[in-house]
């Protein structure tokens, strides 16, 4: 018996949580027996028996002005024909771009597309260059997704509640939240007295993800014994590690600060840190948080909806817009000897809704949606 088919689609690989959980998800599928296709301009960096890339012949480049048009008309003709070909009933898709894509592929063809949100693209574009027209874009995209997917999964509650007062779908939405899948590491016990304590945050280097506002806080704090790593690359198209690097600069902190960029083995460098802070502003399920608590870290992050259903402890949070909070925590953690075990139990204690079968919750979504109701 031929394995049931699911397309998907995703331009290319980029690191992050994004294509760390579509990757998963399509081993996930792989494993329970479906057969993947994905649609793509390279060959993404994911393996399984039946997971097939289909490249796309992009003649633009990726800086040209006509790569999006190109790729839109190439992934939407390419899905269409191997929807036909496959008789293919159901898309996995990753984000309302993706989605609408896909409704345009599958028209009329009897597909299912099942779309699972990562982060509210409409909220990033504020941040970002012609923040006007991408919110606007991303709004059309957004409501075109809620209307035409068969179910839209979103990765917390509060982004949940978010999209279906802005765009409806109430009966359509469901909370698929990341899991832990971190083991605890043997991490180093601080010692205030000797040791220069080591900060670190996992994050892309963005404005959303507020890491300027770390750095003010450090920049402020009493003591002098830290260290502070920002694990990830810019990817903010506007030059937000410069900034960061001129406000250290100026500040007279460049030599406590290093940015590392992208690294394959977080967790050798993880192993030897004795904080994890995370200051953004908006998220959807970060998985940069979950991985920290699950290797036992003691966690500080900032105090919004999405992070109070990982971290419901107010010891845990800071608001993202007062330094006041996070210096006096920073101060804490640097000054007294047994803040660190508070912060290690209180994190450890979040831990159990976020340990689950996030491989089998995907099969079985996948599996429902193909029933014909």
């Amino acid at each position: 018996m031929n394995a049931t088919v699911i397309l998907s689609a995703y331009y290319r690989h980029k690191p992050g949580g994004f294509t760390t959980r579509l990757y998963r998800a399509y081993r996930a599928l792989d494993a329970a027996g479906y057969r993947v296709i994905y649609i793509a301009t390279e060959t993404l960096p994911v393996e399984g028996e039946r997971i097939q890339p289909v490249i796309l012949p992009m003649r633009s480049r990726p800086t040209s002005l006509w790569y999006w048009p190109e790729f839109c008309w190439r992934a939407v003709r390419e899905m269409r024909r191997l929807t036909r070909e496959h008789q293919i009933t159901q898309h996995f898709i990753f984000s309302f771009f993706y989605a609408t894509l896909s409704i345009f592929a599958g028209k009329g063809l009897g597909v299912r597309t099942l779309t699972f949100i990562r982060g509210d693209d409409v909220f990033d574009s504020r941040k970002k260059r012609f923040a006007g027209l991408r919110i606007a874009f991303h709004r059309v995209l957004e409501k075109l997704g809620m209307r035409y997917s068969h179910q839209v999964i979103t990765t917390s509650e509060t982004m949940r509640a978010i999209i279906n007062q802005r765009s409806g779908g109430n009966t359509k939405t469901r909370c698929l939240p990341n899991h832990i899948v971190t083991q605890p590491l043997a991490l180093p016990r601080p010692d205030i007295r000797r040791d220069t304590l080591r900060m670190v945050t996992v994050s892309v280097v963005t404005p959303r993800k507020n890491i300027l506002f770390m750095l003010e806080a450090l920049s402020k704090v009493r003591n002098t014994n830290w260290e502070y790593l920002v694990i990830g690359d810019d990817t903010s198209g506007v030059g937000y590690q410069a900034q960061l690097q001129a406000f250290i600069d100026t500040a007279g902190i460049a030599d406590k600060v290093s940015f590392l960029g992208w690294q394959s083995d977080i967790a050798s460098i993880l192993q030897t840190c004795h904080l994890f802070v995370f200051p953004t502003l908006h998220e959807g399920s970060p998985n940069a948080l979950l991985e920290a608590m699950g290797y036992g870290l003691p966690c500080l992050a900032s105090d919004i909806p999405e992070i109070r259903e990982v971290l419901p402890d107010h010891e845990l949070l800071f608001p993202p817009d007062q330094h006041a909070v996070l210096i006096n925590k920073l101060d804490k953690f640097l000054q007294l000897p047994g803040y660190a075990t508070v912060l290690s139990s209180k994190t450890a204690a979040c831990q159990a809704r976020y340990r689950f079968d996030w491989n089998q919750r995907i099969v079985d979504l996948v599996a429902a949606a193909a029933v014909r109701t």
